[in-house]
């Protein structure tokens, strides 16, 4: 058997969720098993990856490899005692038998009389997490970069906010009583186009009357290309944390991001990078990965180095904004992508190099961890209730790569009666739909074994690509080959699995289990 975990989370998710979210969880103790317990594998499923066999229940994500002849004895122990378990499994071996049925039912992959460690309805209601709320302001539609693949289709002729509409969204979002923490992110459009408006509004946030004991965070996504000492000491000052937009080295940053006058950029992002480190402000990248740049991954790693990027966040073009009229200048197919990363990771993992690459990171995570973190990978995103994103003329949208489609619109901050941010989603026909939406009800994921893990993905590009939140993600392809990728090469592979460990993949707490608990007789074992 092999797998991989992160004990310490487990510990803390097992009391956590029973506590908050009503599931059972028990990933850890010792059991008792008499000879008539009877053992089930009721919902778990079978696939061969890469040569071996992958048990997985698709409801409740719980996921080992097994060899082949522990999964020839899996496939029969349905209904079987644990007395004819240990007579077959291992009769030398008393102790190993206890050990194998331990493990299964530890990891949710085996009942004990009808009895299982992880609730089969884990993720039946949502993320089992309590994110607060995120705010975002496109504090404006203007941008000084003439990206081909924009999510808000910024140009220098898009509207930008005023005062009075970014002080009535902070106002709206106080409004909010959902959540203790509140997250504001100021994006664009280039934000810093509207710095005097972004330093005004954060100091609105940080003094307003209604803030109480929440907790706040204040975040923006910029190119870096505006960045000043002034502007750098701000964002330090007022412990605002900060990604910057890249697409790669010189040429495929300047084919990808050139300045709207058709100039290059990479020199002014390179100057505003400079600044973040001259003033310790941290800071992570987000990559675009469209046609001008997904040739070369090692070469993407290097510029991460070069500039002091450690973790980024690889976005693969979305069908939105205005990739839609230039797809066939940006756009990449799902086999394009997948071999990135893979070949990527690869990179990263045979030069050693401390990279962490954010959607690999969201994934391990996933596979370990019984709570689903990232909105944009699961079907549970909040968009309307948890998530809003702000357009710059004062329109509440339900997410940032909604601002583009009008049909996902809820309204606008200054419509009568409107309390709070969240108000608007409440009786919204398309909002109901994406939180009834759920896997189980799709096609093609109701049948899938990974639907758990990434439970169909975004509901705004679903709504984009095909007119409906009711179907699975456009990037159906890429979690469904990543996961198993993952699973196996990191249960495989020590030398990577510790790489990723130490890069904080699993945030320096995961452990890899490989154990043979039954060998065929023609193999031979060694020790």
């Amino acid at each position: 058997m092999k797998y991989f975990s992160r004990p310490p989370r487990e510990s803390a998710e097992s009391a956590y969720l029973a506590e908050s979210c009503g599931r059972h969880y028990e990933p850890f103790g010792m059991l008792s098993l008499g000879d008539t317990t009877v053992l089930g594998t009721d919902g778990v499923v079978l696939e061969r990856i890469c040569g071996e066999m992958l048990a997985i229940h698709p409801e409740s994500a719980a996921w080992a490899f097994l060899n082949e002849e522990e999964s020839r004895w899996f496939q029969q122990a349905n209904g079987k005692s644990f007395a004819w378990l240990r007579h077959h499994l291992s009769p030398d071996d008393p102790d190993g038998a206890l050990d194998f049925t331990a493990q299964l039912y530890r990891r949710g992959l085996l009942t004990l009389d009808g009895q299982a460690a992880v609730d089969r309805r884990m993720f039946a209601e949502g993320p089992n997490y309590d994110e607060g709320n995120l705010i975002e302001l496109l504090i404006t539609e203007k941008c000084n970069l003439a990206c081909p693949y924009c999510l808000a289709g910024a140009s220098s002729s898009m509207p930008a906010m005023d005062r009075n509409i970014a002080r009535k969204t902070v106002d709206l979002a106080f409004a909010m009583q959902e959540s203790d923490t509140l997250a504001f992110e100021f994006a664009g459009g280039e934000p810093f186009l509207k710095y005097e408006l972004m330093k005004e509004t954060v100091e609105y946030i940080r003094s307003h009357p209604m803030r109480g004991h929440r907790r706040l965070f204040i975040s923006t996504q910029t190119n870096a290309t505006l960045l000043t000492e002034e502007r750098v000491r701000w964002l330090k000052d007022e412990d605002i944390r900060v990604g910057i937009s890249l697409d790669g080295g010189a040429q495929r940053q300047n084919m990808s991001r050139p300045q709207v006058n058709g100039k290059e950029s990479f020199s002014k992002m390179a100057r505003g990078i400079d600044l973040l480190h001259r003033f310790g402000v941290p800071f992570g990248g987000l990559v675009v990965l469209n046609r001008s740049n997904v040739d070369d991954p090692a070469a993407l790693a290097a510029t991460m180095l070069d500039f002091g990027i450690y973790g980024f966040r690889l976005n693969p073009v979305a069908y939105l904004g205005d990739a839609r009229k230039n797809w066939e200048r940006v756009g990449l197919g799902q086999d394009e992508i997948i071999g990135f990363i893979k070949r990527l990771m690869d990179h990263i993992v045979a030069q050693r190099l401390p990279l962490l690459e954010d959607n690999v990171r969201s994934m391990c995570d996933f596979l370990t961890s019984k709570q689903r973190r990232t909105r944009c990978m699961r079907t549970h995103c909040g968009a309307g209730d948890t998530f809003q994103a702000i357009a710059a003329n004062g329109d509440i949208y339900p997410c940032g790569r909604a601002t583009q489609s009008p049909g996902l619109k809820l309204g606008n901050i200054f419509d009568s009666g409107l309390q709070s941010l969240s108000q608007p989603s409440r009786h919204h026909e398309i909002m109901q739909q994406i939180r009834e939406r759920r896997p189980a009800d799709l096609e093609g994921c109701s049948t899938c074994s990974y639907r758990q893990l990434c439970q169909s993905g975004c509901s705004a590009q679903a709504w984009e690509r095909y007119g409906t939140v009711r179907h699975r993600t456009p990037e159906c392809a890429f979690y469904k080959t990543l996961y198993p990728y993952l699973m196996h090469w990191l249960s495989s592979d020590a030398m990577a699995f510790d790489h990723l460990n130490a890069c904080n993949y699993f945030n320096n707490e995961g452990q890899r289990f490989s154990r043979d608990f039954a060998v065929a007789q023609d193999e031979v074992v060694t020790t």
